[in-house]
Protein backbone atom coordinates (compact mmCIF):
# COMPACT_ATOMS: atom_id res chain seq x y z
CA UNK A 1 0.00 0.00 0.00
CA UNK A 2 2.93 2.30 -0.49
CA UNK A 3 2.74 3.45 3.60
CA UNK A 4 4.73 6.20 4.83
CA UNK A 5 7.01 4.89 8.40
CA UNK A 6 4.41 6.29 10.53
CA UNK A 7 1.44 4.93 8.26
CA UNK A 8 3.21 1.60 8.74
CA UNK A 9 4.08 2.37 12.47
CA UNK A 10 0.18 2.86 13.32
CA UNK A 11 -0.59 -0.61 10.93
CA UNK A 12 1.82 -2.98 13.10
CA UNK A 13 1.45 -1.17 16.42
CA UNK A 14 0.64 -5.02 18.06
CA UNK A 15 -2.24 -3.13 20.72
CA UNK A 16 -4.32 -0.99 21.17
CA UNK A 17 -3.03 2.60 20.48
CA UNK A 18 -4.44 6.75 20.83
CA UNK A 19 -3.29 8.05 16.95
CA UNK A 20 -3.33 11.54 16.59
CA UNK A 21 -3.78 12.89 12.58
CA UNK A 22 -3.60 16.14 10.85
CA UNK A 23 -5.95 16.07 7.88
CA UNK A 24 -4.83 14.83 4.88
CA UNK A 25 -2.29 12.68 6.71
CA UNK A 26 -3.94 9.18 5.08
CA UNK A 27 -5.70 7.97 8.52
CA UNK A 28 -8.01 5.93 6.31
CA UNK A 29 -4.81 3.93 4.41
CA UNK A 30 -3.16 3.30 8.03
CA UNK A 31 -6.60 2.04 9.27
CA UNK A 32 -7.33 -0.10 6.01
CA UNK A 33 -3.67 -1.75 7.06
CA UNK A 34 -4.27 -2.42 9.96
CA UNK A 35 -7.37 -3.93 10.10
CA UNK A 36 -5.99 -6.34 7.08
CA UNK A 37 -2.86 -7.01 9.21
CA UNK A 38 -5.05 -8.06 12.31
CA UNK A 39 -7.92 -9.91 10.38
CA UNK A 40 -5.13 -12.47 8.54
CA UNK A 41 -4.16 -13.59 12.24
CA UNK A 42 -7.88 -14.28 13.58
CA UNK A 43 -9.97 -17.50 13.00
CA UNK A 44 -12.87 -17.87 11.64
CA UNK A 45 -14.99 -16.24 14.09
CA UNK A 46 -13.67 -13.43 15.54
CA UNK A 47 -12.97 -9.90 13.51
CA UNK A 48 -12.67 -6.18 13.72
CA UNK A 49 -14.67 -3.19 14.63
CA UNK A 50 -14.47 -0.34 12.72
CA UNK A 51 -16.26 2.53 13.86
CA UNK A 52 -16.56 6.03 13.03
CA UNK A 53 -19.64 9.30 13.56
CA UNK A 54 -20.41 9.88 9.68
CA UNK A 55 -21.52 7.40 6.96
CA UNK A 56 -19.15 9.44 4.79
CA UNK A 57 -15.88 8.30 6.27
CA UNK A 58 -17.51 4.48 6.57
CA UNK A 59 -18.03 4.50 2.84
CA UNK A 60 -14.51 6.10 2.23
CA UNK A 61 -12.85 2.89 4.48
CA UNK A 62 -15.41 0.48 2.57
CA UNK A 63 -14.27 1.93 -0.91
CA UNK A 64 -10.13 1.73 0.40
CA UNK A 65 -10.71 -1.78 1.30
CA UNK A 66 -12.52 -2.70 -2.03
CA UNK A 67 -9.67 -0.95 -3.52
CA UNK A 68 -6.93 -2.98 -1.86
CA UNK A 69 -8.44 -6.61 -2.09
CA UNK A 70 -9.88 -6.62 1.15
CA UNK A 71 -13.62 -7.44 1.00
CA UNK A 72 -13.66 -9.84 3.69
CA UNK A 73 -12.86 -7.01 6.07
CA UNK A 74 -16.55 -5.92 5.37
CA UNK A 75 -17.87 -9.04 6.10
CA UNK A 76 -18.86 -11.05 9.57
CA UNK A 77 -17.30 -11.52 11.76
CA UNK A 78 -15.83 -8.02 11.21
CA UNK A 79 -18.12 -4.92 11.59
CA UNK A 80 -17.83 -2.41 10.07
CA UNK A 81 -20.49 0.47 10.84
CA UNK A 82 -20.65 3.76 13.03
CA UNK A 83 -20.22 4.30 16.31
CA UNK A 84 -23.67 4.55 16.67
CA UNK A 85 -24.59 1.29 14.70
CA UNK A 86 -22.56 -0.55 17.15
CA UNK A 87 -24.27 0.77 19.80
CA UNK A 88 -27.86 0.07 18.54
CA UNK A 89 -26.88 -3.38 17.36
CA UNK A 90 -24.66 -5.19 20.45
CA UNK A 91 -25.71 -2.79 23.50
CA UNK A 92 -29.34 -1.71 23.00
CA UNK A 93 -31.74 -3.06 20.63
CA UNK A 94 -30.92 -7.25 21.72
CA UNK A 95 -33.74 -7.94 23.92
CA UNK A 96 -35.58 -4.56 23.76
CA UNK A 97 -35.92 -1.69 26.23
CA UNK A 98 -37.45 -2.30 29.64
CA UNK A 99 -40.61 -0.87 29.79
CA UNK A 100 -41.16 -0.71 25.87
CA UNK A 101 -43.56 -2.72 23.98
CA UNK A 102 -43.30 -1.37 20.54
CA UNK A 103 -40.20 -2.17 18.56
CA UNK A 104 -37.79 0.71 19.11
CA UNK A 105 -37.51 3.17 16.22
CA UNK A 106 -33.93 4.93 16.80
CA UNK A 107 -33.34 8.47 14.99
CA UNK A 108 -30.84 10.46 14.30
CA UNK A 109 -31.96 13.60 16.22
CA UNK A 110 -36.10 14.91 17.40
CA UNK A 111 -34.91 17.50 14.58
CA UNK A 112 -35.48 14.99 12.03
CA UNK A 113 -39.35 14.53 13.37
CA UNK A 114 -39.69 17.89 14.17
CA UNK A 115 -39.78 17.67 17.60
CA UNK A 116 -39.63 21.25 19.86
CA UNK A 117 -40.63 22.02 22.99
CA UNK A 118 -42.99 24.76 23.78
CA UNK A 119 -44.67 26.60 26.83
CA UNK A 120 -48.26 26.93 26.98
CA UNK A 121 -49.76 30.06 28.38
CA UNK A 122 -48.93 32.17 29.61
CA UNK A 123 -45.78 31.55 29.54
CA UNK A 124 -45.38 30.64 25.77
CA UNK A 125 -43.00 31.73 23.36
CA UNK A 126 -44.40 34.03 20.04
CA UNK A 127 -40.97 32.42 18.30
CA UNK A 128 -40.07 29.37 17.64
CA UNK A 129 -39.90 25.99 19.89
CA UNK A 130 -36.78 24.93 21.24
CA UNK A 131 -35.54 21.44 19.75
CA UNK A 132 -35.87 18.58 22.06
CA UNK A 133 -32.13 17.32 20.88
CA UNK A 134 -31.34 20.47 23.16
CA UNK A 135 -32.34 18.75 26.27
CA UNK A 136 -29.95 16.26 27.65
CA UNK A 137 -30.97 13.20 27.62
CA UNK A 138 -29.59 11.75 30.89
CA UNK A 139 -31.70 14.18 32.71
CA UNK A 140 -33.44 16.57 30.50
CA UNK A 141 -31.64 19.43 31.29
CA UNK A 142 -30.93 22.82 29.09
CA UNK A 143 -27.85 24.86 28.88
CA UNK A 144 -29.88 28.70 27.70
CA UNK A 145 -26.28 29.43 26.52
CA UNK A 146 -26.16 26.96 23.71
CA UNK A 147 -29.50 28.84 22.19
CA UNK A 148 -28.33 31.11 19.10
CA UNK A 149 -31.87 33.11 19.01
CA UNK A 150 -31.40 35.76 21.66
CA UNK A 151 -35.06 36.52 22.64
CA UNK A 152 -35.14 32.41 23.06
CA UNK A 153 -32.14 32.45 24.79
CA UNK A 154 -33.71 34.30 26.83
CA UNK A 155 -37.25 33.05 27.53
CA UNK A 156 -35.85 29.66 28.22
CA UNK A 157 -33.49 31.09 30.99
CA UNK A 158 -36.81 32.36 32.58
CA UNK A 159 -38.54 29.54 32.29
CA UNK A 160 -35.75 26.87 32.44
CA UNK A 161 -37.53 24.38 35.12
CA UNK A 162 -40.65 24.21 33.03
CA UNK A 163 -38.89 23.98 29.65
CA UNK A 164 -37.28 20.90 31.61
CA UNK A 165 -40.44 19.26 32.99
CA UNK A 166 -42.22 19.62 29.61
CA UNK A 167 -38.97 18.47 27.59
CA UNK A 168 -39.25 14.77 30.24
CA UNK A 169 -42.57 14.37 29.68
CA UNK A 170 -42.05 14.83 26.10
CA UNK A 171 -39.68 12.33 25.63
CA UNK A 172 -41.36 9.48 28.41
CA UNK A 173 -44.38 10.28 25.73
CA UNK A 174 -41.93 9.10 22.68
CA UNK A 175 -40.29 6.42 25.17
CA UNK A 176 -43.59 4.81 25.63
CA UNK A 177 -44.09 4.97 21.75
CA UNK A 178 -40.76 3.00 21.11
CA UNK A 179 -38.79 6.22 19.60
CA UNK A 180 -35.10 6.94 20.36
CA UNK A 181 -32.84 9.58 19.38
CA UNK A 182 -29.36 8.43 18.95
CA UNK A 183 -28.24 10.52 22.51
CA UNK A 184 -31.41 8.71 24.09
CA UNK A 185 -29.66 5.60 22.79
CA UNK A 186 -26.23 6.56 24.53
CA UNK A 187 -28.01 7.25 27.57
CA UNK A 188 -29.81 4.09 27.84
CA UNK A 189 -26.41 1.88 26.88
CA UNK A 190 -24.84 3.98 30.01
CA UNK A 191 -27.61 3.19 32.38
CA UNK A 192 -27.60 -0.26 31.60
CA UNK A 193 -23.39 -0.37 31.99
CA UNK A 194 -24.20 0.36 35.75
CA UNK A 195 -25.57 -2.97 36.20
CA UNK A 196 -22.39 -4.83 36.95
CA UNK A 197 -23.74 -8.56 35.68
CA UNK A 198 -24.89 -7.01 32.03
CA UNK A 199 -21.75 -5.05 31.78
CA UNK A 200 -19.51 -7.95 32.72
CA UNK A 201 -21.37 -10.39 30.43
CA UNK A 202 -21.66 -8.03 27.39
CA UNK A 203 -18.10 -7.57 27.67
CA UNK A 204 -17.23 -11.20 27.80
CA UNK A 205 -19.05 -11.54 25.00
CA UNK A 206 -17.63 -8.83 22.63
CA UNK A 207 -14.27 -9.76 24.01
CA UNK A 208 -14.87 -13.08 22.32
CA UNK A 209 -16.06 -11.69 19.11
CA UNK A 210 -13.67 -8.69 18.51
CA UNK A 211 -9.85 -8.93 18.53
CA UNK A 212 -10.00 -5.12 18.53
CA UNK A 213 -12.18 -1.73 18.02
CA UNK A 214 -11.11 0.73 16.22
CA UNK A 215 -13.07 3.97 17.02
CA UNK A 216 -12.30 6.67 13.67
CA UNK A 217 -12.89 10.34 13.79
CA UNK A 218 -12.77 9.89 17.83
CA UNK A 219 -12.55 13.49 18.34
CA UNK A 220 -16.24 13.75 17.80
CA UNK A 221 -17.22 11.23 20.85
CA UNK A 222 -19.10 13.25 23.62
CA UNK A 223 -18.54 11.95 27.23
CA UNK A 224 -21.02 9.34 26.89
CA UNK A 225 -19.02 7.74 24.20
CA UNK A 226 -16.22 8.15 26.22
CA UNK A 227 -17.91 6.07 28.68
CA UNK A 228 -18.61 3.71 26.87
CA UNK A 229 -14.67 3.75 25.24
CA UNK A 230 -13.54 3.09 28.68
CA UNK A 231 -15.91 0.29 29.94
CA UNK A 232 -14.52 -1.51 26.02
CA UNK A 233 -11.09 -1.67 27.21
CA UNK A 234 -11.73 -2.30 31.31
CA UNK A 235 -13.40 -5.38 29.28
CA UNK A 236 -10.00 -6.27 27.84
CA UNK A 237 -11.21 -4.78 24.15
CA UNK A 238 -8.18 -3.46 22.34
CA UNK A 239 -9.44 0.15 21.53
CA UNK A 240 -7.45 2.34 18.77
CA UNK A 241 -8.75 5.85 18.04
CA UNK A 242 -8.04 7.92 15.41
CA UNK A 243 -8.76 11.79 16.30
CA UNK A 244 -7.14 14.93 15.36
CA UNK A 245 -8.68 17.68 18.64
CA UNK A 246 -8.55 19.93 16.34
CA UNK A 247 -11.36 19.13 14.24
CA UNK A 248 -13.92 18.54 17.41
CA UNK A 249 -16.83 20.25 15.79
CA UNK A 250 -19.74 18.12 17.70
CA UNK A 251 -20.25 20.86 20.89
CA UNK A 252 -24.06 20.61 20.30
CA UNK A 253 -23.35 16.51 21.50
CA UNK A 254 -22.04 18.07 24.60
CA UNK A 255 -18.04 16.73 23.29
CA UNK A 256 -14.99 18.56 24.11
CA UNK A 257 -11.27 18.72 23.40
CA UNK A 258 -10.99 18.18 26.92
CA UNK A 259 -13.08 14.69 27.28
CA UNK A 260 -10.82 13.26 24.07
CA UNK A 261 -7.32 14.65 26.12
CA UNK A 262 -8.57 12.63 28.88
CA UNK A 263 -9.26 9.53 26.73
CA UNK A 264 -6.23 9.70 25.40
CA UNK A 265 -3.80 10.16 28.94
CA UNK A 266 -4.98 7.03 29.50
CA UNK A 267 -3.14 5.40 27.15
CA UNK A 268 0.42 4.90 27.59
CA UNK A 269 3.56 7.02 25.95
CA UNK A 270 4.52 3.68 24.07
CA UNK A 271 0.66 3.86 22.52
CA UNK A 272 0.63 7.29 21.75
CA UNK A 273 1.36 7.60 17.47
CA UNK A 274 1.21 10.32 15.67
CA UNK A 275 0.25 10.90 11.82
CA UNK A 276 1.61 13.96 10.13
CA UNK A 277 2.32 15.08 6.80
CA UNK A 278 -0.92 16.69 4.46
CA UNK A 279 -1.15 14.26 1.43
CA UNK A 280 -4.40 16.38 0.75
CA UNK A 281 -4.25 20.16 0.52
CA UNK A 282 -1.71 22.66 -1.04
CA UNK A 283 0.78 25.02 1.20
CA UNK A 284 -1.03 27.74 1.20
CA UNK A 285 -4.09 26.13 2.42
CA UNK A 286 -2.24 24.37 5.48
CA UNK A 287 -0.15 27.65 6.42
CA UNK A 288 -3.73 29.15 6.58
CA UNK A 289 -5.36 25.96 8.51
CA UNK A 290 -2.63 26.26 10.98
CA UNK A 291 -3.77 29.62 11.85
CA UNK A 292 -7.13 28.23 13.26
CA UNK A 293 -5.89 25.96 15.84
CA UNK A 294 -3.62 26.07 18.38
CA UNK A 295 -0.83 24.12 16.73
CA UNK A 296 1.24 27.18 15.25
CA UNK A 297 3.44 25.41 12.66
CA UNK A 298 1.51 24.82 9.39
CA UNK A 299 1.37 20.70 8.12
CA UNK A 300 3.87 19.89 5.16
CA UNK A 301 2.20 19.21 2.13
CA UNK A 302 3.33 16.09 0.55
CA UNK A 303 4.15 13.96 -2.57
CA UNK A 304 1.54 15.80 -4.97
CA UNK A 305 -0.07 18.33 -2.89
CA UNK A 306 3.38 20.19 -2.37
CA UNK A 307 2.91 21.52 -5.95
CA UNK A 308 -0.57 22.88 -5.25
CA UNK A 309 0.93 26.57 -5.34
CA UNK A 310 -2.87 28.50 -5.68
CA UNK A 311 -3.31 31.17 -3.13
CA UNK A 312 -6.09 30.96 -0.56
CA UNK A 313 -8.54 33.71 -2.01
CA UNK A 314 -10.21 35.74 0.60
CA UNK A 315 -13.33 37.02 -0.65
CA UNK A 316 -14.65 39.93 1.20
CA UNK A 317 -18.66 40.74 0.62
CA UNK A 318 -20.37 43.93 1.36
CA UNK A 319 -23.58 44.45 3.62
CA UNK A 320 -25.39 41.69 6.07
CA UNK A 321 -26.61 39.77 3.94
CA UNK A 322 -24.62 36.69 1.93
CA UNK A 323 -25.96 36.53 -1.52
CA UNK A 324 -24.91 34.32 -4.70
CA UNK A 325 -22.06 37.29 -5.80
CA UNK A 326 -20.04 34.34 -3.27
CA UNK A 327 -21.20 31.52 -5.64
CA UNK A 328 -20.40 33.91 -8.90
CA UNK A 329 -16.95 34.80 -7.19
CA UNK A 330 -15.94 31.17 -6.38
CA UNK A 331 -17.67 29.59 -10.23
CA UNK A 332 -14.73 32.54 -11.78
CA UNK A 333 -12.04 30.84 -9.58
CA UNK A 334 -13.05 27.47 -10.50
CA UNK A 335 -12.50 28.60 -14.17
CA UNK A 336 -9.51 30.06 -13.84
CA UNK A 337 -8.01 27.28 -12.00
CA UNK A 338 -9.52 24.41 -14.39
CA UNK A 339 -11.86 22.89 -11.85
CA UNK A 340 -15.27 21.49 -12.30
CA UNK A 341 -17.98 22.63 -10.40
CA UNK A 342 -18.71 18.79 -9.39
CA UNK A 343 -15.39 18.66 -7.56
CA UNK A 344 -16.12 21.65 -5.44
CA UNK A 345 -18.65 22.43 -2.78
CA UNK A 346 -19.74 25.67 -0.96
CA UNK A 347 -19.46 24.91 2.64
CA UNK A 348 -20.90 26.98 5.52
CA UNK A 349 -22.08 26.38 9.33
CA UNK A 350 -25.38 26.37 8.62
CA UNK A 351 -27.09 25.38 5.38
CA UNK A 352 -28.94 28.26 5.01
CA UNK A 353 -25.88 30.09 4.18
CA UNK A 354 -24.12 27.46 1.90
CA UNK A 355 -27.76 27.62 -0.33
CA UNK A 356 -27.74 31.36 -0.10
CA UNK A 357 -24.51 31.63 -1.64
CA UNK A 358 -25.22 29.23 -4.67
CA UNK A 359 -28.22 31.28 -5.30
CA UNK A 360 -30.74 28.59 -3.72
CA UNK A 361 -33.35 29.25 -0.99
CA UNK A 362 -34.10 25.20 -0.94
CA UNK A 363 -33.63 25.92 2.93
CA UNK A 364 -35.94 28.49 3.00
CA UNK A 365 -39.35 29.00 4.54
CA UNK A 366 -40.74 29.80 1.84
CA UNK A 367 -44.77 28.83 3.30
CA UNK A 368 -45.95 25.23 4.75
CA UNK A 369 -47.85 24.42 1.77
CA UNK A 370 -47.39 20.87 0.16
CA UNK A 371 -45.88 22.60 -3.09
CA UNK A 372 -43.67 24.77 -0.57
CA UNK A 373 -42.25 21.10 1.07
CA UNK A 374 -42.04 19.67 -2.85
CA UNK A 375 -39.89 22.68 -4.19
CA UNK A 376 -37.61 22.63 -1.24
CA UNK A 377 -37.01 19.26 -1.65
CA UNK A 378 -36.11 19.64 -5.38
CA UNK A 379 -33.73 22.48 -4.83
CA UNK A 380 -32.26 20.62 -2.35
CA UNK A 381 -31.65 17.42 -4.82
CA UNK A 382 -29.97 19.45 -6.92
CA UNK A 383 -27.61 21.81 -4.30
CA UNK A 384 -27.04 19.29 -2.20
CA UNK A 385 -24.44 16.71 -0.87
CA UNK A 386 -26.01 12.95 -0.21
CA UNK A 387 -26.72 13.85 3.19
CA UNK A 388 -29.74 16.79 1.45
CA UNK A 389 -30.86 14.25 -0.88
CA UNK A 390 -31.81 11.63 1.25
CA UNK A 391 -33.61 14.69 3.35
CA UNK A 392 -35.13 15.60 0.05
CA UNK A 393 -36.31 11.93 -1.02
CA UNK A 394 -38.00 11.66 2.53
CA UNK A 395 -39.83 14.23 2.04
CA UNK A 396 -40.98 12.87 -1.11
CA UNK A 397 -41.80 9.69 0.91
CA UNK A 398 -43.51 11.69 3.44
CA UNK A 399 -46.00 13.57 1.04
CA UNK A 400 -46.66 10.13 -1.23
CA UNK A 401 -47.73 8.13 2.23
CA UNK A 402 -49.57 11.19 3.18
CA UNK A 403 -51.64 11.21 0.17
CA UNK A 404 -52.07 7.52 0.73
CA UNK A 405 -53.55 7.93 4.37
CA UNK A 406 -50.32 5.83 5.28
CA UNK A 407 -48.43 8.08 7.64
CA UNK A 408 -49.22 9.58 10.99
CA UNK A 409 -48.52 12.95 11.90
CA UNK A 410 -44.88 12.82 13.19
CA UNK A 411 -44.41 9.35 12.53
CA UNK A 412 -41.34 8.63 10.62
CA UNK A 413 -41.25 6.83 6.85
CA UNK A 414 -39.63 3.62 8.19
CA UNK A 415 -42.51 2.58 10.64
CA UNK A 416 -45.12 3.74 8.22
CA UNK A 417 -43.99 1.53 5.66
CA UNK A 418 -43.71 -1.26 8.11
CA UNK A 419 -47.13 -1.09 9.62
CA UNK A 420 -48.79 -0.46 6.07
CA UNK A 421 -46.77 -3.24 4.59
CA UNK A 422 -45.51 -0.94 1.82
CA UNK A 423 -42.53 -2.02 -0.36
CA UNK A 424 -40.09 0.72 0.56
CA UNK A 425 -38.34 -0.02 -2.47
CA UNK A 426 -41.01 1.51 -4.57
CA UNK A 427 -41.65 4.09 -2.08
CA UNK A 428 -37.86 4.76 -3.35
CA UNK A 429 -38.36 4.59 -6.84
CA UNK A 430 -41.33 6.99 -6.95
CA UNK A 431 -40.21 9.65 -4.89
CA UNK A 432 -36.88 9.55 -7.33
CA UNK A 433 -38.52 9.77 -10.27
CA UNK A 434 -40.71 12.94 -9.11
CA UNK A 435 -38.01 14.57 -7.86
CA UNK A 436 -35.81 14.07 -10.92
CA UNK A 437 -38.62 15.37 -13.41
CA UNK A 438 -39.76 18.42 -11.77
CA UNK A 439 -38.02 21.32 -13.66
CA UNK A 440 -34.99 22.86 -11.14
CA UNK A 441 -36.39 26.14 -11.85
CA UNK A 442 -39.28 29.01 -11.74
CA UNK A 443 -39.79 32.14 -12.52
CA UNK A 444 -41.69 34.46 -9.77
CA UNK A 445 -44.50 34.89 -11.95
CA UNK A 446 -47.91 33.28 -11.35
CA UNK A 447 -47.95 31.77 -14.82
CA UNK A 448 -44.68 30.37 -14.22
CA UNK A 449 -46.16 28.98 -11.10
CA UNK A 450 -49.00 27.39 -12.25
CA UNK A 451 -47.14 25.60 -15.15
CA UNK A 452 -44.87 24.40 -11.92
CA UNK A 453 -47.53 22.89 -10.04
CA UNK A 454 -49.20 21.68 -13.03
CA UNK A 455 -46.31 19.49 -13.81
CA UNK A 456 -46.37 18.49 -10.36
CA UNK A 457 -49.86 17.02 -10.54
CA UNK A 458 -48.82 15.28 -13.14
CA UNK A 459 -45.89 13.59 -12.16
CA UNK A 460 -48.19 12.63 -8.88
CA UNK A 461 -51.04 11.18 -11.49
CA UNK A 462 -48.95 9.24 -13.10
CA UNK A 463 -47.89 7.19 -10.03
CA UNK A 464 -51.65 5.59 -10.06
CA UNK A 465 -51.92 6.21 -5.92
CA UNK A 466 -54.52 4.93 -4.21
CA UNK A 467 -55.64 8.52 -2.45
CA UNK A 468 -57.34 8.63 0.71
CA UNK A 469 -61.01 10.03 0.99
CA UNK A 470 -61.58 13.59 -0.34
CA UNK A 471 -58.23 13.92 -1.63
CA UNK A 472 -57.21 14.71 -5.20
CA UNK A 473 -53.82 16.56 -7.07
CA UNK A 474 -55.91 19.75 -7.07
CA UNK A 475 -56.87 20.02 -3.70
CA UNK A 476 -53.32 18.72 -2.19
CA UNK A 477 -51.19 20.59 -4.51
CA UNK A 478 -53.46 24.19 -4.99
CA UNK A 479 -51.41 26.83 -7.34
CA UNK A 480 -51.59 30.00 -5.31
CA UNK A 481 -50.78 33.44 -7.10
CA UNK A 482 -48.01 35.65 -5.05
CA UNK A 483 -46.72 32.16 -2.97
CA UNK A 484 -42.63 32.66 -2.04
CA UNK A 485 -42.19 28.84 -3.18
CA UNK A 486 -40.48 29.58 -6.22
CA UNK A 487 -37.34 30.81 -3.90
CA UNK A 488 -36.82 27.09 -3.03
CA UNK A 489 -35.51 26.94 -6.48
CA UNK A 490 -31.93 27.91 -7.75
CA UNK A 491 -31.26 29.73 -10.63
CA UNK A 492 -28.65 31.18 -12.79
CA UNK A 493 -24.89 29.96 -13.22
CA UNK A 494 -24.46 29.68 -10.01
CA UNK A 495 -27.15 26.84 -9.69
CA UNK A 496 -24.17 24.31 -10.75
CA UNK A 497 -22.43 24.83 -7.68
CA UNK A 498 -23.50 22.16 -4.46
CA UNK A 499 -24.04 22.77 -1.00
CA UNK A 500 -23.29 21.57 2.48
CA UNK A 501 -22.56 22.23 6.07
CA UNK A 502 -19.58 21.87 6.63
CA UNK A 503 -20.76 18.84 9.20
CA UNK A 504 -21.44 17.09 6.19
CA UNK A 505 -18.46 17.19 4.37
CA UNK A 506 -16.41 16.61 7.38
CA UNK A 507 -14.01 13.39 6.26
CA UNK A 508 -14.48 14.36 2.50
CA UNK A 509 -11.93 15.98 0.55
CA UNK A 510 -12.88 18.14 -2.84
CA UNK A 511 -10.71 20.23 -5.36
CA UNK A 512 -11.90 23.34 -4.35
CA UNK A 513 -13.88 24.46 -1.30
CA UNK A 514 -15.45 27.76 -0.23
CA UNK A 515 -16.46 28.24 3.25
CA UNK A 516 -18.33 31.13 4.32
CA UNK A 517 -18.71 32.96 6.86
CA UNK A 518 -21.98 35.04 7.70
CA UNK A 519 -22.00 38.34 9.03
CA UNK A 520 -23.35 38.86 12.83
CA UNK A 521 -26.87 38.55 13.60
CA UNK A 522 -28.48 41.49 15.48
CA UNK A 523 -27.78 40.37 19.25
CA UNK A 524 -25.60 37.45 18.42
CA UNK A 525 -21.98 38.99 17.38
CA UNK A 526 -20.80 34.92 16.96
CA UNK A 527 -18.76 35.94 13.76
CA UNK A 528 -16.84 38.77 16.24
CA UNK A 529 -16.13 36.05 18.64
CA UNK A 530 -14.57 33.61 16.00
CA UNK A 531 -12.00 36.48 14.75
CA UNK A 532 -11.43 37.41 18.53
CA UNK A 533 -10.38 34.17 18.75
CA UNK A 534 -8.86 33.67 15.80
CA UNK A 535 -6.65 36.86 17.17
CA UNK A 536 -5.74 35.61 20.12
CA UNK A 537 -5.60 31.75 19.88
CA UNK A 538 -7.87 30.93 22.10
CA UNK A 539 -10.05 27.63 21.71
CA UNK A 540 -13.63 28.18 19.98
CA UNK A 541 -15.22 25.37 18.12
CA UNK A 542 -16.65 28.27 15.60
CA UNK A 543 -13.28 28.35 14.61
CA UNK A 544 -12.83 24.73 14.63
CA UNK A 545 -15.59 24.75 12.23
CA UNK A 546 -13.66 27.28 9.50
CA UNK A 547 -10.50 24.88 9.97
CA UNK A 548 -12.81 21.67 9.19
CA UNK A 549 -14.22 23.40 6.50
CA UNK A 550 -11.07 24.59 5.21
CA UNK A 551 -9.09 21.35 5.15
CA UNK A 552 -11.70 19.95 2.98
CA UNK A 553 -9.59 21.54 -0.34
CA UNK A 554 -6.61 19.89 -2.15
CA UNK A 555 -6.04 22.58 -4.58
CA UNK A 556 -8.03 25.33 -4.13
CA UNK A 557 -9.97 27.04 -1.33
CA UNK A 558 -11.98 30.36 -1.10
CA UNK A 559 -12.90 32.02 2.38
CA UNK A 560 -15.64 34.50 1.91
CA UNK A 561 -15.96 36.78 5.09
CA UNK A 562 -17.82 40.20 5.69
CA UNK A 563 -16.27 43.30 4.91
CA UNK A 564 -16.18 44.08 8.47
CA UNK A 565 -14.03 41.71 9.93
CA UNK A 566 -11.60 41.47 6.39
CA UNK A 567 -8.72 43.96 7.49
CA UNK A 568 -8.69 41.83 10.71
CA UNK A 569 -8.47 38.52 9.67
CA UNK A 570 -5.91 40.07 6.74
CA UNK A 571 -3.77 40.68 9.95
CA UNK A 572 -3.82 37.49 11.04
CA UNK A 573 -2.51 35.81 8.21
CA UNK A 574 0.22 38.16 7.19
CA UNK A 575 1.83 38.07 10.57
CA UNK A 576 1.46 33.75 9.69
CA UNK A 577 3.08 34.56 6.46
CA UNK A 578 -0.01 32.85 4.51
CA UNK A 579 -0.27 33.36 1.19
CA UNK A 580 -3.54 34.45 0.23
CA UNK A 581 -5.01 37.04 -2.29
CA UNK A 582 -7.42 39.70 -0.68
CA UNK A 583 -10.53 40.03 -3.10
CA UNK A 584 -14.33 42.86 -2.37
CA UNK A 585 -16.69 41.19 -4.02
Amino acid sequence: MNLTPEQRAVAGHLCGAFVEACPGSGKTRAIVARVGRIARTLPANRGVAVLSFTNSAIDEFAARCREHGLEPVLRFPNFVSTFDGFLRHFLFAPGGVEGVVHRPVVVDSWDSLGIEIRLRRPNAHAGPGVSLDRFSAEDNRIDPATIGMPPLRDHVARHQGEYERVAAARRAGLRQRGYFSAADVRAEVVRRLLHNDWAASMGRALAARFAEVIVDEGQDCNPLDCRIIDWLRAARIPVTIVADPDQAIYGFRHGTPADLRAVANGYSADDRLPLTGNFRSGPAICAIAATLRQRARPDISMDEAAYFLEPVHIAAYPGRLVTNAIGAFFLERLHEAGVAPSNSLVLAHGRKIALRACGSGADEDAGDSKVARVAAAVGAMWTSTSRGRERALNAIEEIILDLMGSIDEGEPVRRAVERHGIDGRWLRRSALNVLTALPRTCEDTDAARAEWVERLRQEVRSLRLAYREGVSERRYFPSRAGASWHRCLSAGPVASLRAATVHEAKGKQYDAICVVIPPDAQGSPRTDQLVRSWETRLDDEAKRVVYVGLTRARRLAVLALPHAVRDRVAAVLTAAGAHYRMHQI
